[in-house]
This record gives C-alpha cells, structure tokens and sequence, in this order.
C-alpha cells in the first residue's frame, strides 16, 4: 500500500485559508476510488498563539495505486494548483522522495504522475 503526505503552500494567505485549501483537498480527493485521504495533524501545536505557529495540517494519501488512480490524483492537484499563481503543492511520499510544484506545464504533470507512479510498477519479482 503507498503512502504520501500532501500539503498546499501559498504566499500571504492566513493560517485559515490554507485550512480551508486543505479541506477542500481532502474533499476533491475523497472522489478518487482506491484511496483514503486523512490530516497528519489537525491543529496548531498548543502552546503556539493563535493564527502564528501553525504547521499546515498535511493530508496522508494511502492506498493501492493503479493506474488511473495516479492520473485521477494528479488531476487533482493540478487543478488545485492552476486556482491560484501563488499556491504550490508538496508530495512527499514515505520513502523521502519528494516534489514541489507551482506550476502546470506538461513537464510538471509528468513529474507528479512519475512520483505516485514508481508505485505501482511492478519490480522483476513479480
């Protein structure tokens, strides 16, 4: 089963926004088949002030990747990121590698597809 944790960056918007951003994420990946999606963490650590110190609650992605899983994902987030000029997503997958993208040329596409894909090929056991 293949892990990731995904989390949405964007420049001068409060600590709420990028919650609400999160949400609307989770939502979005909630319709891809295959995959459960939940927050690493939901709140702000306790003894920070309200609004400054707050992590982004970074979504977990797990599943069994197929296919058109990865392709329905990176849809997801491509369409995430082509909302706003400012926003940029992170994929960080359980095994360290990650990516950050801000922009959706095909180039960007293929990289995030690439990632979540190294998943599902098969390995010369198989």
């Amino acid at each position: 089963m293949a892990e990731a944790r995904i989390s949405i960056h964007e420049s001068a918007v409060p600590p709420q926004r990028l919650h609400q951003l999160h949400d609307q994420l989770s939502r979005d990946l909630r319709a891809v088949p295959g995959i459960d999606i939940r927050r690493a963490r939901e709140e702000a650590p306790q003894n920070s002030k309200a609004g400054t110190g707050a992590q982004l609650a970074e979504l977990i992605v797990t599943g069994t990747l197929s296919g058109g899983t990865v392709a329905a994902v990176t849809r997801v987030l491509i369409a995430l990121i082509n909302r706003s000029a400012k926003r940029s997503v992170t994929v960080k997958k359980a095994n360290g590698d990650e990516i950050t993208v801000d922009a959706t040329s095909a180039d960007v596409q293929r990289r995030i597809a690439e990632l979540f894909a190294e998943e599902v090929r098969p390995t010369p056991d198989r």
